[in-house]
This record gives structure tokens, C-alpha cells and sequence, in this order.
């Protein structure tokens, strides 16, 4: 799996790609979700960036022989570790939260990965942000 430098657009679109297919693929509503949220705004990150690490996200998971991408609670420490700004740490998780809420269906994958970032990244969980 790819490197990006901690904080960077593609570190944070990163995350956010692994939020929109950690349910098992990428609704309609949780893509367009992403396009929507200030997160991309403020971290510099322009629509066709968060396509090319959404992209990359999709090449560099292993799959099932059935082609499901395999998300590896390795691989997702590491990408929380690329963000390391508290403060942009805290606007990202509610980003997720608001991209896990998108298609009005809770997976129990995004749930998991949610509480990952909130223990990772030491957030109160009753923070704003998840409903």
C-alpha cells in the first residue's frame, strides 16, 4: 500500500475513500457525500484528487476470490497515523461520520472503522459528529 505524508490531501481523501467502501462498496449517496463535505474544501483536496486515491485505494486492496476489496486493521492503523493534526483529526472523523450516515444505512464495517479513528486518534466519542 501506498505512503502519503501525514496530513496531506491524500492522506485525508485516503480515509475518506476507505469510509465510503468499507460497507462493501461505494453507494451513490455516500460518493456524492464526499464531493459535499467542507473537509475537501479545507484540506486543499479537489474532486478528481479524491477520484485518483479512490482509485488507488481500489488497486492497492487485496480482494476475494468473489472480488470484494479486503480492509486489514493494519493497514487502517496506518492510514490513521498519516493524520496527525488534532484538529484535523477531529473535522475528518465527523466527516466520516457524516459519510457513514449518506445512504441512511449503517454497516457494521464503517461502524468499526469509525471507532477505530476514535480510539486511534484519542477523540471523545460523544464528540459532535456521530449520530
Amino acid at each position: 500500500m501506498r505512503s502519503y505524508a501525514s496530513d496531506s490531501p491524500q492522506a485525508v481523501s485516503r480515509l475518506l475513500a476507505l469510509t465510503v467502501i468499507s460497507d462493501g462498496g461505494g453507494s451513490p449517496p455516500e460518493i456524492a457525500a464526499s464531493y459535499r463535505l467542507s473537509i475537501l474544501d479545507a484540506a486543499g483536496i479537489k474532486e478528481d484528487l479524491f477520484d485518483q486515491v479512490l482509485h488507488e485505494l481500489s488497486t492497492d486492496l487485496p480482494t476475494t476470490q468473489g472480488g470484494l476489496a479486503m480492509v486489514e486493521t493494519e493497514m487502517i492503523e496506518k492510514c490513521l497515523a498519516e493524520i496527525v493534526e488534532p484538529g484535523l483529526r477531529l473535522r475528518l472523523w465527523k466527516a466520516m461520520w457524516q459519510l457513514v450516515y449518506a445512504d441512511e444505512q449503517v454497516a457494521d464495517a464503517e461502524v468499526a472503522l469509525l471507532h477505530m479513528a476514535t480510539k486511534a486518534w484519542g477523540i471523545d466519542p460523544g464528540a459532535k459528529g456521530s449520530q
